[in-house]
Protein backbone atom coordinates (compact mmCIF):
# COMPACT_ATOMS: atom_id res chain seq x y z
CA UNK A 1 0.00 0.00 0.00
CA UNK A 2 1.07 3.49 -1.31
CA UNK A 3 0.49 6.53 1.09
CA UNK A 4 -1.43 7.83 -2.35
CA UNK A 5 -3.33 4.32 -1.95
CA UNK A 6 -4.19 4.93 1.93
CA UNK A 7 -5.18 8.87 1.33
CA UNK A 8 -7.58 7.65 -1.50
CA UNK A 9 -8.90 5.04 1.42
CA UNK A 10 -9.82 7.75 3.86
CA UNK A 11 -10.79 9.94 1.88
CA UNK A 12 -14.67 9.54 2.62
CA UNK A 13 -14.03 8.36 6.24
CA UNK A 14 -16.38 10.58 9.10
CA UNK A 15 -14.34 12.60 11.56
CA UNK A 16 -15.41 9.80 14.05
CA UNK A 17 -13.72 7.36 11.55
CA UNK A 18 -10.75 9.62 11.00
CA UNK A 19 -10.56 9.65 14.95
CA UNK A 20 -10.42 5.88 15.28
CA UNK A 21 -7.78 5.63 12.80
CA UNK A 22 -5.99 8.28 14.53
CA UNK A 23 -5.81 6.47 17.51
CA UNK A 24 -4.97 3.18 15.61
CA UNK A 25 -1.96 4.63 13.95
CA UNK A 26 -0.93 6.09 17.48
CA UNK A 27 -1.15 2.72 19.21
CA UNK A 28 1.39 1.02 16.42
CA UNK A 29 3.89 3.84 16.69
CA UNK A 30 3.31 3.47 20.95
CA UNK A 31 4.78 -0.19 20.16
CA UNK A 32 8.28 0.99 18.63
CA UNK A 33 8.93 1.91 22.10
CA UNK A 34 6.94 0.23 24.89
CA UNK A 35 7.40 -3.52 25.89
CA UNK A 36 3.11 -3.95 25.24
CA UNK A 37 2.11 -5.47 21.95
CA UNK A 38 -0.20 -3.68 19.34
CA UNK A 39 -3.41 -4.57 21.58
CA UNK A 40 -2.22 -4.11 24.56
CA UNK A 41 -2.01 -0.53 23.29
CA UNK A 42 -5.18 -0.55 21.86
CA UNK A 43 -6.56 -1.16 25.17
CA UNK A 44 -4.29 1.18 26.91
CA UNK A 45 -3.16 -1.78 29.33
CA UNK A 46 -1.87 -0.26 32.27
CA UNK A 47 -0.09 -1.83 35.55
CA UNK A 48 -1.57 -0.11 38.79
CA UNK A 49 -0.34 -1.52 41.71
CA UNK A 50 0.00 -4.46 43.89
CA UNK A 51 -2.21 -4.41 46.98
CA UNK A 52 -0.18 -6.28 49.79
CA UNK A 53 -3.30 -6.55 52.09
CA UNK A 54 -5.61 -8.49 49.22
CA UNK A 55 -2.54 -10.17 47.62
CA UNK A 56 -3.43 -9.38 44.26
CA UNK A 57 -2.07 -7.22 41.21
CA UNK A 58 -3.89 -4.81 39.91
CA UNK A 59 -4.20 -4.16 35.50
CA UNK A 60 -6.52 -1.84 34.06
CA UNK A 61 -7.80 -1.59 30.48
CA UNK A 62 -9.79 0.94 29.66
CA UNK A 63 -12.76 0.34 27.38
CA UNK A 64 -13.62 2.45 23.91
CA UNK A 65 -15.49 2.55 21.04
CA UNK A 66 -12.86 0.53 18.88
CA UNK A 67 -12.90 -2.44 21.30
CA UNK A 68 -16.99 -2.77 21.38
CA UNK A 69 -18.96 -5.22 19.72
CA UNK A 70 -22.43 -4.94 17.42
CA UNK A 71 -24.33 -4.52 20.66
CA UNK A 72 -22.49 -1.54 22.08
CA UNK A 73 -20.55 -3.62 24.46
CA UNK A 74 -16.49 -4.90 25.23
CA UNK A 75 -16.02 -7.63 22.99
CA UNK A 76 -15.79 -10.99 24.96
CA UNK A 77 -12.24 -11.54 23.17
CA UNK A 78 -11.16 -8.12 24.39
CA UNK A 79 -12.26 -9.32 27.57
CA UNK A 80 -10.10 -12.38 27.69
CA UNK A 81 -7.53 -10.68 25.98
CA UNK A 82 -7.52 -7.98 29.14
CA UNK A 83 -7.30 -10.94 31.10
CA UNK A 84 -5.01 -13.40 29.60
CA UNK A 85 -2.55 -9.89 29.51
CA UNK A 86 -2.85 -8.99 33.23
CA UNK A 87 -2.38 -12.58 34.27
CA UNK A 88 0.89 -12.94 32.27
CA UNK A 89 1.96 -9.35 33.51
CA UNK A 90 1.18 -10.19 36.61
CA UNK A 91 3.83 -13.52 36.38
CA UNK A 92 6.72 -11.63 34.77
CA UNK A 93 5.85 -8.93 38.08
CA UNK A 94 5.65 -11.28 40.58
CA UNK A 95 8.84 -13.41 39.57
CA UNK A 96 11.16 -11.44 37.60
CA UNK A 97 11.56 -10.26 34.67
CA UNK A 98 13.87 -13.52 33.56
CA UNK A 99 10.45 -15.09 34.11
CA UNK A 100 8.55 -16.43 30.31
CA UNK A 101 5.41 -17.90 30.41
CA UNK A 102 2.95 -18.88 28.36
CA UNK A 103 -0.64 -19.70 29.19
CA UNK A 104 -1.83 -23.33 28.81
CA UNK A 105 -5.17 -22.82 28.85
CA UNK A 106 -7.80 -19.88 29.80
CA UNK A 107 -11.66 -20.54 31.73
CA UNK A 108 -13.40 -16.94 31.52
CA UNK A 109 -16.81 -16.46 32.69
CA UNK A 110 -18.71 -13.15 31.57
CA UNK A 111 -21.03 -12.26 34.08
CA UNK A 112 -21.29 -8.61 32.67
CA UNK A 113 -20.84 -6.25 29.78
CA UNK A 114 -18.39 -3.91 29.85
CA UNK A 115 -19.92 -0.70 28.51
CA UNK A 116 -17.48 1.96 29.36
CA UNK A 117 -14.67 3.53 31.52
CA UNK A 118 -11.91 1.59 32.98
CA UNK A 119 -11.98 -2.03 33.98
CA UNK A 120 -9.52 -3.59 36.49
CA UNK A 121 -8.38 -6.62 36.76
CA UNK A 122 -7.61 -8.32 40.20
CA UNK A 123 -5.00 -11.07 39.91
CA UNK A 124 -3.70 -13.52 42.07
CA UNK A 125 -1.72 -16.83 42.69
CA UNK A 126 -3.19 -19.99 42.96
CA UNK A 127 0.16 -21.98 42.27
CA UNK A 128 3.53 -21.14 41.93
CA UNK A 129 5.41 -23.86 40.89
CA UNK A 130 8.51 -24.16 38.94
CA UNK A 131 6.65 -25.51 35.45
CA UNK A 132 3.45 -24.58 36.53
CA UNK A 133 1.57 -21.35 37.10
CA UNK A 134 -2.20 -21.36 38.26
CA UNK A 135 -3.85 -17.82 38.82
CA UNK A 136 -7.10 -16.50 39.22
CA UNK A 137 -8.79 -12.78 37.73
CA UNK A 138 -11.45 -10.85 38.91
CA UNK A 139 -12.78 -8.12 36.26
CA UNK A 140 -14.61 -5.19 37.58
CA UNK A 141 -15.97 -2.12 36.26
CA UNK A 142 -15.03 1.40 37.72
CA UNK A 143 -18.32 1.17 40.13
CA UNK A 144 -17.26 -2.03 41.53
CA UNK A 145 -19.38 -4.09 39.02
CA UNK A 146 -17.95 -7.18 38.41
CA UNK A 147 -17.86 -8.12 34.68
CA UNK A 148 -15.97 -11.47 34.42
CA UNK A 149 -14.14 -13.67 36.20
CA UNK A 150 -11.30 -16.23 35.04
CA UNK A 151 -9.03 -19.31 36.05
CA UNK A 152 -5.71 -19.77 34.04
CA UNK A 153 -2.82 -21.41 33.98
CA UNK A 154 0.64 -21.31 32.75
CA UNK A 155 3.91 -22.88 31.72
CA UNK A 156 7.17 -21.22 32.66
CA UNK A 157 9.61 -21.73 29.68
CA UNK A 158 13.03 -22.03 30.32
Amino acid sequence: MTLEKLQSEIQDLSEVEINTIHKLVQALKRTRVSPLAYIEEMMNFQFMRYDEKEDVYIHRMCVTDELKNRYKILHGGITATFIDTAMGATAVQALGEETSAVTIDLQVHFLSPGKEGWLYAYTKFVKKGKTIITMESKVKDEREKLIATASSTFFRLK
